[in-house]
């Protein structure tokens, strides 16, 4: 009997020791969560670029960040604002604007990536058409904040009357 009290406590030790193992996993991320903080995050790297602030644009660049659009490649976050401030020095009343499309959360919740139309139009309300386009973006939770790790477009046509930036 006493055999039988010992493989019962056995028994019951396993189970409780197996219970005890998965309070330590990490506790199941929120995607649709993850994803609105992304939409968020976009709109507010939108609004800054539309505000024409590098700096609030920076923010959302990872310092190792590369972009690459239509064959321009700027690896680093002093490439990428040099290009921006460039950009803005040759076309001042440039205008853009963006529209995601699908936001995908890896299941770990810390990287994730975008996908939408962009239009721009270089001289804003100028005689040059404006373009429409696609982007992919890729972004990475660093210390708790998502930054872009990596940023795609290319500028194929005319911009539709739905993807016209704003004025």
């Amino acid at each position: 009997m006493n055999a039988r009290i010992l493989i019962a406590a056995l028994a019951a030790g396993i189970v409780l020791a197996g219970c005890a193992a998965k309070k330590d996993e990490a506790p199941a991320v929120d995607l649709a969560a993850e994803e609105q903080a992304i939409r968020a995050r976009s709109a507010e790297w939108l609004a800054a670029a539309q505000a024409r602030d590098v700096a609030a644009t920076m923010s959302v660049f990872a310092p190792d960040a590369i972009t690459l659009f239509d064959g321009e490649i700027r690896r680093g976050a002093a490439e990428i604002q040099a290009g921006m401030e460039k950009e803005q020095s040759e076309a001042p009343d440039s205008q853009v604007t963006w529209t995601t499309t699908a936001v995908t959360v890896a299941a770990s919740g810390d990287l994730a990536w975008e996908t939408g139309e962009v239009a721009s139009d270089s001289d804003g309300a100028g005689p040059e058409p404006a373009k429409s386009g696609a982007f992919s973006t890729v972004w990475k939770k660093i210390d708790g904040a998502w930054q872009v790790v990596a940023d795609a477009g290319t500028m194929s046509a005319p911009a539709t009357e739905t993807a016209t930036p704003a004025t």
